[in-house]
């Protein structure tokens, strides 16, 4: 009988620790099938599950900061894709990371520096996207005009929760 107490103690602190479930693969390649991929790193949860673009990243009204996103790009879409990040108390990063192919990261983690702004460029195609920042909710976002955007605030203290981006790819 102490076993099996000892058994569903362990296995109840390993599911509630997170050790015990696996929520994403090494890769966005399985998830969205070669396409463009991003994930968040949320303050005190880690990197959260890769998503396909398009779809939302990050949590809403956990008030729990964006610190960093990951970008994954696909060479077969023959596209080249930067971001840099606006964060709290630094501003702008003075470059932007960009990629063709693989993975880049943009903002810090475990350094509590909340992303407040993400500026987003592609070379061929349009880009979108939207945040959700702390007391605000939703904003207005990019649409498909151009091949650069920008989601977010600057220079209010409003950290990003949530974002979503995408590229419209055009043949």
């Amino acid at each position: 009988m102490r076993k099996i107490v000892l058994r569903l103690l362990v296995a109840v602190a390993l599911a509630g620790s997170g050790l015990a479930v696996t929520t994403a693969p090494a890769s966005a390649a399985g998830v969205c099938g070669g396409k463009f991929a991003y994930r968040a790193h949320v303050q005190d949860l880690d990197w959260q599950p890769w998503v396909c673009g398009g779809q939302w990243a990050g949590t809403q009204g956990l008030a729990k900061n964006l610190e960093a996103i990951e970008f994954q790009i696909n060479p077969a879409n023959q596209e080249t894709f930067c971001a840099r990040a606006h964060r709290s108390n630094y501003g702008w990063d003075s470059v932007s990371q960009c990629a063709s192919s693989g993975t880049f990261q943009i903002g810090t983690t475990g350094m509590n520096s909340p992303i407040e702004a993400v500026e987003v460029r592609a070379q061929f195609n349009a880009v979108e996207g939207n945040a959700y920042s702390r007391n605000v909710g939703w904003l207005d976002g990019m649409t498909y005009s151009g091949r650069t955007g920008t989601i977010g605030t600057t220079g209010q203290n409003r950290p990003m929760e949530m974002f979503w981006i995408n590229i419209k790819y055009v043949s």
